[in-house]
């Protein structure tokens, strides 16, 4: 895959997450603001519909259930494995508003399934 959070990366991020089979009845709309990227500060946003990314492209989103902010080295620690999403927010790396049970333990097996395919 490309560089992560390139025009390239989403297009074929939103394609793979988009195929994988659902892991749930969850639904969620996130807003992600990941700073100090190659290309600035990135905005993008993950809608989830009965436990299936139904939409990852950038840009805002109004309303969102939860809203997650990092740094690009932040983000990449969670998407290369170095670290969980869940670690990430117990050391505040991963700043998270909202609904922070969603977030937490509703959310889980989707974030697991996308960062195992997005890391394979």
């Amino acid at each position: 895959m490309s560089v992560p959070l390139s025009g390239e990366w989403f297009d074929s991020a939103a394609t793979l997450l988009g195929g994988l089979d659902s892991v749930g009845k969850i639904d969620a709309t996130m807003q992600y603001a990941v700073a100090s990227t190659p290309e600035g500060k990135v905005m993008f946003r993950v809608v989830v519909a009965e436990g299936v990314v139904t939409e990852l492209a950038t840009g805002k989103v109004d309303a969102p259930d939860i809203v997650v902010s990092c740094n690009y080295d932040q983000f990449l620690d969670v998407l290369e494995g170095r670290k969980t999403a869940d670690v990430a927010f117990m050391d505040a790396s991963w700043k998270i508003e909202g609904d922070h049970k969603r977030w937490l333990v509703d959310l889980r097996p989707v974030r697991e399934a996308a960062l195992e395919a997005l890391s394979a």
